[in-house]
C-alpha cells in the first residue's frame, strides 16, 4: 500500500459539524464586536478622546458596559481560537467547549432575552452533538479489550 495514502487516512476528519462549530464559535463574537462598535461608537470616541489611559472609571456604567461587552466578544473569539485547534490536533470537538457554551447562553439568556444569548445556546448544543459523535466513533475504532 501507497505510505501517502496511509499518512493521509490518518489525518484528523474535520468535515462536518465538528467544522462548522469552531466556524460558528468565531463568527459569533465578530458580529458581537461590530455591534458593540456600533452601539456604543459615542461610548467609544469619548475613551479614545480621552487617552485610552484611566478613561473608563468605575462610576461611569456606559464605558464599563461597553468595555466588558468588548473584552466578553474577544474571550469568546479565544474560546473559539481553542476549539479550532482542538479540532485540527484532534479531529474532535472538546464536550467542554459545548458544556461551557451551553452554561453561558442559558445565563445571558435568562437575565437578557433579548440577547445573543440564544446563539451561544444552540452553538453550544451543536457543539455537545459534534462531541458526542465523535466520542462515538471514537469508541468503535477503539480495539476490543
Amino acid at each position: 500500500m501507497n505510505t501517502s495514502i496511509r499518512l493521509e487516512s490518518r489525518k484528523p476528519d474535520t468535515r462536518g459539524l465538528r467544522l462548522w462549530v469552531p466556524r460558528l464559535m468565531l463568527a459569533v463574537p465578530v458580529v458581537h464586536m461590530m455591534v458593540g462598535v456600533v452601539v456604543s461608537y459615542s461610548h467609544w470616541s469619548g475613551i479614545v478622546s480621552d487617552g485610552l489611559w484611566n478613561a473608563v472609571h468605575n462610576d461611569n456604567d456606559p464605558r464599563m458596559t461597553a468595555l466588558w461587552f468588548m473584552i466578553s466578544g474577544v474571550a469568546l473569539f479565544g474560546l473559539g481560537l481553542l476549539a479550532r485547534r482542538s479540532v485540527i490536533a484532534t479531529g474532535a470537538v472538546p464536550t467542554e467547549t459545548g458544556w461551557i457554551l451551553l452554561a453561558l447562553g442559558i445565563l445571558v439568556s435568562v437575565l437578557e432575552p433579548v440577547s445573543g444569548g440564544w446563539s451561544l445556546i444552540v452553538i453550544g448544543v451543536l457543539a455537545l452533538v459534534a462531541s458526542r459523535r465523535d466520542g462515538d466513533a471514537a469508541d468503535f475504532e477503539r480495539p476490543a479489550p
